[in-house]
Formats: C-alpha cells, structure tokens, sequence
C-alpha cells in the first residue's frame, strides 16, 4: 500500500465526523439587557450561513461571568427552544451558582433533547492547588446535570489553573461517572496527545483554539470550539476536508485566512471585535458587552472593516 493511500486513511478515522461548534456570543440591546429574541435568528444563521448544527454557551465569548445567575438560565431556555444542539458552561465563581444552574440544565433537558451537555471551567479566583482538589470542585456540577454528559473546559490562559492534566484525567474519568471529555483551549500539543493517547473509553477531546485548526485536528482531537466559527464557519471545514483529503497547502491556505481575520482586530479585544465582524455579515447581535469589556467605536468598527477587507474576509 502507497503511503499516501495510508494517509488517506488514516486521516478519514480522524476527521470524517469532525465537527465544529461556535463559542456563541450573547447579544445585547442598547439599555445592556440580553437581548433574547436574537437567539433563534442567531441559531438559524449558524445553520444556514455556516454549516453548523451544535453550540457552546455561556462560556467565555458569551461572557458567562459576567452574567447573572437568571441571564444564563434564560440563556439556556432560548436555546433550547432552536434547533441548535446545545451544550451549556455552567460553572460561575461561586459553587453555589454553579450547581443551580447545573441542575436547571438537566431539568431544562428533560423536555428538550436539545441540550446534550454541560461544561465546566475551574474557578479563577481562589484557584484548585492538585489534580484531586479540581475533581473535587466540579464534582457537584457533574451530579447536579446527571445524567447529561459532562465535559471539563481547561483555558488556563484565562483561569489561570495549570493544574498537571494527565494526573487530572485520570481523577476524574474514575470519579465522575459522566465525565466524557475536555475542551482543550491551550497550545500544549505535547499534552493535548499524551491526553488522547491515556483517554478512556468514550472520551473525546474538544480543540479550542481555532487560528492554529489544523494542528488540533492532525494532534487527534475530535471536535473544535471556537469563536470564529460563528461566522468563518465555512472556512473551518473547508480546512477540515482540505485535512482529510491530504491536500495540507490547501488546508493551511484556508488556515491563513483565519489566521488574517484574527490579526486583524489587533488589540481590540477578541468578543467586541467578533461582535462587530457578526453585524458586518448580516448577524446583528448589537455591539454592547459587559464591563470591563468596552464596545468599539464607530471609528475602530470601520478600520476593522477595512482591514477585513484588505484580507479578502468579503471576498
């Protein structure tokens, strides 16, 4: 057999159901109140415009800790009312919050089959010392939301937890029945495949770090979370298919246009700058976020479109 015929094939067990799945933003109106009657446009979008069917809420672009306990519940009641697949972040800084909503979401569960998981970041503030002390910690949201499937959300760029993640999956794939797997957000590669190569059975890894796509897919993740997905959805599996066919100038071009699009916003900041990037194609999901994140001004909302349009995003 050629070595190119090996490739092929081996690339089709990892990619041929790769799937991505946007980091959704949470839309505001002028007075800073959600903006609830967008969710259902805002699922048919991604449907339509990008080629996607499952989404993350209330993480990081949706600006979960900065939401109230009662916002991201709603949240979660207008998304699963879409035809999206949902899974929902439900951890906060106070354990408290993060059961109630846990549970909420399993109860929301129960009459919509939309909702297929939750998700869970570390705390941040006071922050877990071991591996077992962060098993410990997201324990109760995994018991609350049983028996939907649990994922755990490692963004330590974010978090600021490193905690050793080898020693970790171990913990909790023995402690948490319904553990299933970890959105991985950090550009550990040689981690990322120690992780999947100790996997358990059913347990899947989430890439999550969109302008370097291609490296989670050859590294065997099985899925990518993003934020650009929201509206370069296209362009993600075009790098996916591009992958899977072995055509790797081909992927790598279509990576690079991911790669320019973020470039673009600069020091903008990533959730106002894609917010502004989802009202120029169409999505308007108002330009607001919450303090400390500030809006871009008219002015820095043109220059970003001009840059946009210097790197063919339009086109």
């Amino acid at each position: 057999m050629h070595l190119s015929t090996i490739l092929l094939t081996t690339l089709s067990v990892l990619t041929s159901s790769f799937e991505l799945i946007p980091a959704v933003f949470t839309p505001f109106t002028e007075d800073g109140s959600i903006d609830y009657p967008k969710i259902e446009p805002y699922s048919t979008f991604l449907k339509e415009q990008q080629n996607i069917s499952t989404v993350f809420i209330s993480g990081t672009n949706g600006e979960s800790l900065s939401l109230s306990l009662e916002e991201r519940k709603r949240l979660t009641d207008e998304w699963a009312q879409t035809s999206s697949n949902v899974i929902v972040m439900v951890s906060s800084e106070s354990i408290v919050d993060s059961v109630e909503l846990s549970s909420y979401v399993k109860t929301v569960s129960e009459t919509n089959s939309n909702i297929i998981s939750v998700a869970a970041m570390s705390s941040s503030f006071f922050k877990p010392s071991t591996a077992q002390d962060l098993v410990d910690y997201l324990k109760p949201m995994a018991e609350a939301a049983a028996p939907l499937p649990f994922r755990y959300y490692h963004i330590p760029s974010m978090t600021g937890v490193s905690i050793d993640m080898i020693e970790f999956q171990d913990l909790v794939e023995d402690q948490i029945d319904t553990f299933v797997g970890i959105k991985y957000t950090d550009t550990d590669l040689f981690t990322l495949r120690k992780l999947i190569l100790n996997k358990g059975e059913g347990v899947e890894h989430f890439w999550g770090k969109d302008e370097i796509l291609i490296t989670g897919i050859a590294t065997g993740a099985t899925s990518a979370v993003g934020s650009t997905y929201n509206f370069m959805g296209r362009t993600g599996y075009d790098i996916v298919n591009a992958f899977l066919t072995a055509d790797l100038p081909s992927a790598q071009s279509q990576q690079d246009k991911i790669v320019n699009v973020v470039s673009s916003w600069g020091n903008l900041g990533g959730i106002p700058a894609q917010k502004a990037i989802m009202q120029m194609v169409g999505m308007d999901l108002g330009r607001g976020v919450r303090t400390p994140n500030r809006a871009l001004t008219d002015e820095e909302y043109d220059d970003l479109e001009e840059k946009l349009k210097e790197v063919g995003f339009f086109d």
